[in-house]
């Protein structure tokens, strides 16, 4: 199995407790900035009608579906995709990681 830790050759079961907390809060931020990458990308597919056609009710069906996500939470990350358009500060912090979706979806709420 692939080592998925931030610090090289960490041992989750024997690291020192500091340790783990930086990994846990860089892949915090790295989480972040893939979900921020994710949303825009379905911002646009969303808006070039690239859920329409298949006989799909919405792209949030669509979302459901191809994504394996509940219909609410697909809902609610679309709504907070199309809200990150008007927002690029916030885009921006997101993207690098700062903020997480949790704090992303509240503030475009």
């Amino acid at each position: 199995m692939p080592s998925m830790d931030l610090i090289p050759g960490l041992d989750a079961q024997t690291a020192p407790l500091a340790d783990l907390e930086t990994a846990i809060c860089g892949w915090a931020g790295r989480l972040a900035a893939a979900t921020c990458g994710w949303l825009v990308l379905l911002s646009a597919f969303e808006r070039r009608g690239g859920w329409s056609g298949i006989g799909l009710r919405s792209c949030a069906h669509w979302l459901s579906w191809r994504c394996g996500i509940g219909l609410r939470a697909a809902r609610e990350h679309l709504a907070t995709a199309r809200a990150l358009e008007q927002l690029p500060t916030v885009r921006a912090a997101f993207a690098d990681g700062t903020i997480s979706y949790s704090k992303v979806r509240a503030i475009t709420r």
